[in-house]
This record gives C-alpha cells, structure tokens and sequence, in this order.
C-alpha cells in the first residue's frame, strides 16, 4: 500500500472516529461532556454538548465524503479546517476553568492526528 492510500484510509479513519464521537455525544451527552472535559449537568449544558455532538457527526460524515469522492490535496485542506473543531474545544474547555490535563487530551490528540494527515495529504 502507498503512502496516498494508506493516508487516504487515516483520513478516513478519522472521519469515521469524529461521526462515532459525536454519536456518542447524541445518545449519551453527559457521558460525553464529561470525556471532554466539560460537565453537563443542567439542561443548558446538555443542551450545548448534543449540538457539539452533531457538529461531530456532520465533520465526520463531510471527511468521509472528501476523502472518497475527491483528492488528496483537498482531503488534506479540509483535514486542516477541521482541525479547528478540536483546537476550539481545547480553548473552550480551557475558557472554561478546567484544570485538569487529562480533559485537554483528547482535543490535543484530536488537533494532531487531524493537522497531521492534513498535512501529509496537501504535501501528497
């Protein structure tokens, strides 16, 4: 396997991984939260944590399709521009007062993978 499809599959793993995430966060928004980082124990925050579940599905459902229908190059620039929904979550969970590192991981993880794939993708 070369380097384009093995890339063009982690892309796509990763898409995969956003539209689960934020299934997750659809049917168990608490649960979620919580994983994030951020509590969701009042109907505001539960109401905020299923909208960012759904932003979820809709960024995992839009790399599935890029990076089936499309080129590497433009898989890699909207890998980058999604990476802005992790890189947000860790600035809002930080906004918010959380001192605990272990919340800031999976965003940090997240930012990453996705700049990284991006990247490699645009170089392509």
């Amino acid at each position: 396997m070369d380097l384009t499809t093995l890339t063009m599959w982690a892309a796509a793993a990763l898409g995969a991984g956003f539209a689960l995430l934020g299934v997750t966060g659809v049917l168990a928004p608490e649960f979620a939260a919580r994983a994030y980082g951020v509590p969701a124990d009042t109907p505001g925050t539960r109401s905020w944590a299923a909208a960012a579940a759904w932003r979820d599905v809709a960024a995992g459902a839009a790399v599935l399709v890029v990076a089936s229908t499309s080129t590497p190059a433009v898989t890699g620039v909207v890998l980058f521009a999604l990476a802005l929904i992790p890189f947000g979550d860790m600035v809002t969970v930080a906004r918010h007062g959380v001192r605990d590192g272990s919340a800031y991981l999976p965003h940090l993880a997240g930012f990453a993978a996705t700049a990284a794939v991006g990247a490699v993708l645009v170089a392509l």
